[in-house]
């Protein structure tokens, strides 16, 4: 079963994924129209593979409740003593990190909740990654962790934010109950594949998504501390929103435009209706209505 399958599988029991998935939600902009159930999934699912691609590029991970971690491990080689590596002080620290950038390399990895362990036979080892000693939470599963915010995937998605969270909390129960099962699940959010068959998990990142998260300076990312503080405080939300990949997942439409294809549309119906089922009157009858002459 593909998320296609998943989704039509939610749609068909209703009665065991009660939500407002389960119906068509008005969008918060007017230019656009309600989407059908189903065609909520998929643009809600879409946004949210946005999200976490957006967030591993950035050096963080994301935790999606109940169903797993996407983060990853830095493999960090040896490093000669300082006598040996030929180090210069003098050196631009942007040289001094190119120089040694392939001493980190970057292992995406998902890891899975203990929710969804339990349903499972096989899957990736504990020690898929090697969590920080600082890192006293539970919930951190890697490095930077932060939980699936519904806030962004809504507003990029132009729906509310109680939907997005309804079609993330029915997709993940479904994927408990259909693993608990023995259905086969193959879930493809393009950067990451991930398969359960006979209750056994695999998962495979795409090629081109690993390449290009080797390619950013991920110890810049690490250090917070590079970036001025007053930098931090002065951007704004809308600065940020518009840098992010989700604010240019859905074009937004011309409102002139669609409110004249919406004048027309209705135009269209009037002009359409069937006049012999209308309301029969005498008016016509009882009336004579003068014509203006025409002149040849």
């Amino acid at each position: 079963m593909n998320l296609d399958d998943i989704y039509n599988w939610i749609l068909s029991h209703p009665q065991n994924y009660p939500g407002k998935q389960q119906e068509s939600q008005p969008r918060t902009v007017q230019s656009y129209k309600p989407l059908e159930p189903k065609a909520q999934f998929h643009i809600i699912i879409k946004a949210t593979a946005e999200y976490i691609k957006e967030k591993m590029f950035n050096g963080n991970g994301v935790n999606m409740k109940e169903l797993g971690a996407f983060t990853m491990e830095v493999i960090s080689d040896y490093v000669k003593p300082l006598q040996h590596s030929g180090f210069n002080m003098t050196q631009d620290l942007a040289i001094q990190r190119a120089d040694r950038k392939h001493v980190h390399q970057i292992r995406p990895c998902f890891v899975p909740d203990n929710a969804l362990k339990y349903f499972l036979a096989r899957y990736p080892g504990k020690e898929e990654i090697t969590k920080p000693l600082s890192q006293h939470s539970i919930y951190q599963k890697g490095f930077g962790m932060n939980f699936c915010n519904a806030g962004p995937i809504a507003a990029s998605s132009y729906l509310g934010k109680d939907v997005v969270q309804s079609v993330h909390t029915s997709l993940i129960k479904a994927i408990h109950d259909l693993t608990r099962l023995g259905h086969d699940l193959h879930i493809d959010f393009g950067f990451i594949k991930i398969s359960v068959q006979n209750r056994d998990l695999k998962y495979k990142y795409d090629q081109s998504f690993i390449q290009r998260l080797n390619q950013t300076d991920y110890e810049l990312k690490m250090r917070k501390s590079d970036l001025g503080t007053s930098q931090h405080w002065t951007t704004t939300y809308q600065e940020k929103w518009s840098k992010s990949t989700l604010n240019n997942l859905l074009t937004r439409p011309n409102p002139n435009q669609v409110q004249e294809n919406y004048e027309k549309s209705m135009a269209l119906k009037i002009m359409s209706l069937d006049l012999n089922t209308a309301e029969q009157t005498n008016y016509s009858k009882k009336q004579k209505v003068q014509l203006p002459t025409l002149n040849k």
